[in-house]
C-alpha cells in the first residue's frame, strides 16, 4: 500500500484526495422535530414544516431535480480535480426507522455529521440529531473498508432512542462541529448538538497526541462549520458575532474574514469546501460573492459552482463531504 492510499487527515487545509460525499439520489424531508429546527434556512423553514416526511422525488420533482443536479455537479467537479469520491448509498427500510421505529426521513445529501477522520482514525460518531444517527448505514461498508488502508476504525458509544440524555457516558458529537487543525482539534458547542461529554470522549479516544478544545457557538447555528472555515493555517473565515467567546486563543493572530451573521445563516457563507491551502470551492450564487472576493484578495483560487438548494436546507459544501485523505 503506497502512502497516497493510506487513510490520513492532517488538517482542514491539507490537499483533499479522497472523501465521502452526499448522495444526489435520495431526499425525504425529516419529521420536523426539535433536532431539525435549526437546519432550514429562511423561507424554506415553512416549506419543510408543510412537507415533513415527503419524498421530494415524488412530491416536488422540480426542486428534487435541482438538488440532484447540484450535488451531482459537485461530485463531478471534485472528480475532475482528482479527488476520489465515495457516494453514500441507500438506507434500508428497517434502518430508516432507527433508532425508535419511526421513519424521520433521509438526509444523505449531507454526510459530514455521522463520522469524522482525524489522522488515521475513522470514527463513527454519536449524533444528537435523530436523522443523522441513521446516516452511518449509508456508508458502513465504505468506513469498514478503511481498515485495510491503515485506518483505526472506531465507533463512539451509541446514544440510543432518546432525543438526548445528560451525564457521564452521554456524549454527542456531530462532524460539522469538529475541525482538524493538526494536533489541535476544535469541537463546537451551540447547546443542542455536540456537547462537552462528547468532547471528553473524543480526547480520551485520541489520546495525548491531540488537544481537543471546545468552542462556544451562538445557539441559532447548529454547528461550528456554519460559522468558521479555516482555508489555510493563519487564515480564517468566521462569523465573529456568532462566537460569543471569540476564536480559540491560538488563532488570535490569524487573518480573519468576518462574515455577517445574516450571510452565515441565510447563505452558509462559512461552509465552503477547502480543496487545499490555496483553493476553495464556493457556491456560485450571488450572495456568496463577498466571500469569494475576500478569498481572492488573500491569493486563493476560488472555484464556483451552483449549490442553491443544499444551502437553503442548511448545509453547503463542507456539510456535504467528510474527508478520508487530506495530506
Amino acid at each position: 500500500m503506497d502512502d497516497q492510499s493510506q487513510i490520513n487527515v492532517v488538517a482542514e487545509w491539507a490537499q483533499l484526495r479522497e472523501c465521502v460525499y452526499g448522495s444526489p439520489d435520495y431526499w425525504v424531508l425529516p419529521v420536523f422535530l426539535g433536532d431539525a429546527k435549526l437546519r432550514a434556512q429562511g423561507p424554506f423553514t415553512q416549506y419543510w414544516i408543510d412537507n415533513q416526511g415527503a419524498d421530494l422525488s415524488q412530491t416536488d420533482p422540480e426542486l428534487f431535480g435541482e438538488f440532484q443536479s447540484q450535488i451531482a455537479g459537485a461530485i463531478k467537479l471534485l472528480e475532475s480535480l482528482d479527488v476520489k469520491v465515495h457516494v453514500a448509498t441507500e438506507i434500508s427500510e428497517q434502518n430508516r426507522k432507527y433508532p425508535r421505529g419511526e421513519d424521520h426521513g433521509v438526509e444523505t445529501g449531507w454526510m459530514r455529521d455521522p463520522f469524522v477522520t482525524i489522522g488515521n482514525n475513522v470514527i463513527e460518531l454519536a449524533p444528537r440529531t435523530l436523522f443523522h444517527r441513521r446516516q452511518r448505514f449509508a456508508i458502513r461498508e465504505i468506513l469498514a473498508g478503511t481498515m485495510e488502508r491503515g485506518a483505526r476504525y472506531f465507533a463512539q458509544p451509541d446514544c440510543g432512542a432518546d432525543d438526548s440524555a445528560e451525564g457521564p457516558g452521554w456524549g454527542y458529537l456531530e462532524g460539522g462541529d469538529i475541525f482538524v487543525l493538526g494536533p489541535k482539534i476544535l469541537v463546537g458547542h451551540s447547546g443542542g448538538y455536540s456537547n462537552p461529554e462528547g468532547a471528553r470522549w473524543l480526547q480520551h479516544m485520541l489520546g495525548p497526541q491531540y488537544d481537543v478544545e471546545m468552542v462556544t457557538v451562538d445557539p441559532m447555528f447548529p454547528h461550528l462549520d456554519c460559522v468558521l472555515m479555516t482555508p489555510r493555517e493563519g487564515v480564517a473565515v468566521a462569523c465573529l458575532e456568532a462566537l460569543p467567546d471569540g476564536l480559540p486563543e491560538h488563532m488570535n493572530d490569524w487573518d480573519v474574514v468576518d462574515v455577517p451573521k445574516a450571510l452565515a445563516k441565510g447563505h452558509m457563507g462559512c461552509n465552503n469546501l477547502v480543496l487545499n491551502d490555496h483553493t476553495v470551492i464556493v457556491p456560485s450564487e450571488e450572495p456568496l460573492e463577498p466571500i469569494a472576493q475576500a478569498l481572492k484578495e488573500r491569493k486563493f483560487e476560488v472555484i464556483r459552482t451552483p449549490y442553491r438548494v443544499p444551502c437553503m436546507v442548511g448545509g453547503s459544501f463542507r456539510c456535504a463531504h467528510q474527508p478520508l485523505i487530506r495530506a
